[in-house]
């Protein structure tokens, strides 16, 4: 149940992040959000799945890890998952910051 709950909050982190996105320059890019959705529907039926989600993100998840597993017991403290949120608000800022 643990495992769920944790990707779970991994997921929502993701999910969430485009909404970050440069809010001074907001042109939706939909040829970009279409081959990215195109890339994460394996299977082709216009949806996309629970499985296919989870496979999209796995490595990011893996590379959260590496980066930010500090002590490797492949689990995230909360000071940990503080250090990837300070990570993702740097990437953001500086996303920001390029489109000015």
């Amino acid at each position: 149940m643990k495992n769920f709950s944790f990707l779970i909050l991994t997921l929502a982190f993701f999910i969430t992040l485009p909404s970050y996105s440069n809010q001074k320059n907001e042109k939706i890019n939909f040829n970009k959000i279409n081959k990215r959705f195109q890339k994460i529907d394996k299977n082709g039926d216009g949806l996309i799945s629970k499985g296919e989600m989870i496979e999209a993100h796995r490595d990011r998840i893996d590379k959260i890890f590496l980066n930010f597993d500090k002590n490797g017991d492949n689990k995230l403290s909360k000071k940990e998952l503080g250090s990837v949120r300070q990570e993702m608000k740097k990437r953001i800022n500086k996303v920001s910051n390029e489109g000015v």
